[in-house]
């Protein structure tokens, strides 16, 4: 097909097939899309439903930190008010709670 008549344009636009006549005048050949294939669907699991933001299923969120003793609160504020005085210099701290030391310093 080399020459497009008028009536083979109003023809084709009948159809619904005018782009395809004008590529194929133009020498074009489309291909036929890919078919989308959709996923197969799952069945939901009714054990383990998501929760965005949860814990996993089978854990649990860590165990609550016990809070600290009077005599480790009075040492945090002793050492605190210490390094306040000698103006705040740098120093490697260990806090022997079980908040800021996991297992703690014994």
């Amino acid at each position: 097909m080399t020459d497009l008549t008028p009536e083979d344009i109003v023809a084709a636009r009948d159809e619904g097939e005018l782009v395809a006549v004008i590529l194929a005048a133009a020498g074009i050949y489309p291909t036929v899309p890919r078919q989308r294939t959709t996923a197969a669907t799952t069945v939901p699991d009714p054990v383990h439903i998501p929760h965005p933001g949860a814990w996993p299923t089978g854990t649990r969120p860590p165990a609550r930190v016990a809070p600290a003793s009077g005599p480790q609160i009075d040492a945090a504020l002793t050492d605190y008010r210490h390094w306040i005085i000698a103006d705040r210099p740098n120093a490697p701290t260990r806090c022997p709670c079980e908040g800021c030391t996991p297992g703690g310093t014994r």
